[in-house]
């Protein structure tokens, strides 16, 4: 049985890479993972390489969706980066980038709201 927070985890990757592809991304792969963590979405804007963290909650929650990343799990992040280009080379090793979307969803109105963050790694 899924939990509830895998269901609005799964929700919220479908809407960033909706959001992404409409904005000329390539999804390359989602759910890169492995023992300690995982990529969201790896994907491809122009000649650069955009790991994407994403972070959902609904408007029920006392903090933003952003808020959630944490220290903890931008190292296990930037862990899973660097395994993934060491499998993966990347055209231009120097260009990628760590992208954060956030979505809050509201239940009332069954409408999302999303924040993308670039670069913030």
């Amino acid at each position: 049985m899924i939990s509830k927070k895998r269901k609005l985890g799964d929700i919220g990757e479908d809407l960033a890479c909706d959001y992404l592809k409409n904005n000329s991304y390539s999804i390359i792969v989602r759910n890169y993972n492995l023992k300690f963590g995982e990529i969201d979405i790896v994907a491809r804007l122009n000649n650069e390489t955009v790991f994407v963290e994403v972070k959902t909650s609904n408007n029920s929650s006392l903090i933003r969706s952003e808020e959630n990343l944490t220290k903890a799990k931008i190292r296990k992040l930037l862990k899973a980066i660097e395994i993934y280009t060491m499998k993966n080379p990347l055209a231009e090793p120097d260009s990628w980038r760590v992208d954060l979307i956030a979505i809050t969803l509201d239940n009332s109105t069954r409408k999302a709201s999303l924040r993308h963050f670039k670069a913030i790694y």
